[in-house]
């Protein structure tokens, strides 16, 4: 069973249910197969990547049937960038860089709260 992690935004706790996909297998699978994404659900994809090239740090939506509210976050879990992704498409962090080491893929219904935040938290459920 994947470790999970609680998502915090300015110290409140917005789900408590977020996958810590630090594998390829984890990252690979993120929210694909499920019909929907409960509001306390997510993913955080723990990137692989040690170039800085924006292709390196995307997502798709391909198989994907609902949308998500994604962050694309610095080492120091500061957001870079935030998106309301759709079904059927790519989306990348903006410009040819990026300093992304984590994006986070949550329910629509915390986008605008993620995009009113400059800072995310987590920590392990249970500790």
């Amino acid at each position: 069973m994947p470790e999970m992690v609680q998502v915090m935004v300015d110290q409140k706790v917005i789900a408590n249910q977020v996958i810590y996909a630090d594998t390829y297998q984890l990252r690979r699978q993120g929210v694909l197969g499920k019909e929907k994404l409960e509001t306390n659900e997510g993913v955080l994809l723990v990137s692989s990547s040690s170039t800085g090239m924006s292709l390196f740090h995307s997502i798709h939506m391909f198989g994907v049937p609902f949308e998500l509210a994604v962050a694309w976050l610095t080492r120091n879990r500061k957001i870079i960038h935030t998106k309301l992704a759709k079904p059927g498409r790519i989306y990348f962090p903006p410009g040819f860089f990026t300093d992304t080491a984590y994006i986070l893929e949550l329910h629509p219904e915390h986008y605008e709260l993620l995009q009113g935040s400059t800072e995310i938290s987590w920590e392990e459920n249970g500790r």
